[in-house]
């Protein structure tokens, strides 16, 4: 039966052909709707307007022995579109933030940029036009240990799809003291 030299010709050239030919296809497949993904998360800027009730907050002299602070920041979407606010951040890992909306959801507990994957930064939601929402900070004077007593200054950083200065930014200062 002359079957038996098919068999390799099988094996070798039209297998791995197959093989080759579903990775490229699975591969581009998964491309595609990663680009998908990417355009139906992308916000075109916008020339909104907003206001912040402070950009600075200080705590004054503060003890490590008390634990944490916080505060809060009010930013009101004071334009005619909606801000789309892609990232919220810190500028240490002693600080952690988050945006609580008018109607009661709350993002996470942001940390800070670097520290952890940026998919643990992503806010994804908007501030609509007209509504008030609260920047909450929490300071952790303990985070740095003994050693991590002085003038201390954090900052607050919202990444928006605002068309003039998309980066928001509140900070805060203390002098902590054992």
């Amino acid at each position: 039966m002359n079957t038996t030299p098919l068999r390799p010709i099988i094996f070798i050239g039209i297998v791995p052909t197959f093989v080759i030919f579903g990775v490229i296809l699975l591969t581009s497949t998964i491309g595609k709707s990663n680009k998908a993904e990417i355009k139906s998360t992308d916000i075109s800027t916008v020339n909104s307007t907003y206001k912040l009730d402070k950009t600075q907050y200080s705590f004054g002299k503060i003890s490590q022995r008390d634990g944490n602070i916080e505060t809060n920041f009010e930013l009101t979407n004071t334009g005619n579109s909606d801000i789309y606010v892609k990232k919220l951040y810190t500028s240490c890992m002693c600080t952690k933030a988050q945006i609580v909306f008018s109607n009661g959801d709350k993002t996470a507990l942001n940390g800070m940029l670097g520290h952890s994957p940026d998919s643990d930064l992503l806010v994804e939601k908007s501030v609509k036009a007209g509504e008030t929402v609260k920047i909450r900070t929490v300071f952790d004077p303990n985070a740095h240990g003994p050693q991590g007593v002085g003038f201390i200054k954090r900052n607050v950083t919202l990444e928006t799809n605002l068309k003039t200065n998309p980066i928001i930014q509140v900070s805060f200062d203390a002098e902590v003291a054992r």
